[in-house]
């Protein structure tokens, strides 16, 4: 009988090492401290690291600064007792510098008095995923969002603003002199002008505001909690940056500001501003026209 159950402990403890060593998600052991106790292969290819190093380190070391605050509160919720597990997607700095996305689950290991023991943490590779999905939502030669990217974000800073009982308005630029530019100069001098144009605006724009190119010359500024005074000084000065960017380029911008933001009303400001730029190329170019939100 003893052999039996030494037998069947054998077996079970092959098929844990069998399973720690190929599975095909990291999975470590983390003291209370936060120190690695054991990693598997699967981990240490993750994150960049040996398991010999992780060892000596902890989580903290590795875990990108901007996410280390919410995992440790996590953390300190479930040693509390208050969740089962977490799971959060963070960033990891790797060995050789680069930063990667993941999708982590933690759980608490208790003794046989149910204290805390340690932590089993489970890490998935989510940066082939991450780099879609910017993808998907971001212009490849500016960096800004694209048109659906800016729907997206636009509807939640309308969302906001609607709830802040904000006003919100919306700049439409469309560049002037951009084809001859592209004729006369070729390709890569237009889209060297495209991207100092989005580095432009994306300097000039707040932390809370959203830039977007959405196709050819043509760019989305939402400016978000600005009175009238600071809406209108924006649009005039990116005029007079482009005015002064050289190239023979300049811009028309169309203003529309409105009042009681909706999220659903999105397409029809964006077609308001859209219209107030045609009427600013219709009085010249290089100029802000402003248009009352219908």
């Amino acid at each position: 009988m003893d052999g039996q159950i030494a037998a069947a402990l054998a077996l079970e403890q092959r098929r844990f090492e069998a399973t720690f060593l190929h599975a095909p998600v990291g999975i470590a052991h983390v003291g209370l401290d936060g120190a690695f106790l054991l990693v598997n292969p699967r981990f240490c290819e993750i994150s960049g690291y040996d398991a010999e190093t992780l060892i000596r380190t902890g989580f903290q070391q590795i875990t990108h600064p901007d996410d280390l605050h919410a995992d440790e509160a996590l953390l300190a919720r479930l040693n509390a007792g208050e969740l089962p597990r977490y799971a959060m997607e963070k960033r990891y700095i790797r060995a050789d510098g680069t930063i990667i996305w993941i999708n982590l689950t933690v759980a608490m290991v208790r003794d046989d008095d149910d204290r805390p023991e340690l932590y089993v943490a489970v890490i998935e590779d989510m940066s082939d995923l991450r780099q879609a999905s910017f993808e998907a939502m971001h212009d490849p030669l500016t960096g800004l969002l694209n048109r659906r990217g800016f729907a997206c974000r636009a509807k939640d800073v309308l969302a906001h603003a609607a709830h802040a009982r904000l006003s919100t308005s919306l700049l439409f630029l469309d560049l002037d002199g951009f084809k001859q530019l592209n004729d006369g100069q070729g390709h890569a001098a237009g889209d060297g002008c495209l991207t100092d144009i989005a580095q432009l605006l994306k300097a000039q724009a707040d932390a809370g505001d959203v830039v977007a190119r959405i196709g050819g010359d043509e760019f989305l500024v939402l400016l978000a909690d600005r009175d009238a005074q600071a809406v209108q000084a924006f649009g005039e000065d990116a005029r007079q940056a482009l005015a002064s960017y050289g190239m023979g380029v300049s811009g028309s911008f169309g203003l529309v500001t409105v009042d009681t933001p909706d999220p659903a009303d999105l397409d029809r400001l964006i077609a308001c501003a859209d219209d107030a730029m045609r009427a600013a190329k219709r009085a010249g170019k290089n100029q802000v026209c402003t248009a009352a939100f219908i």
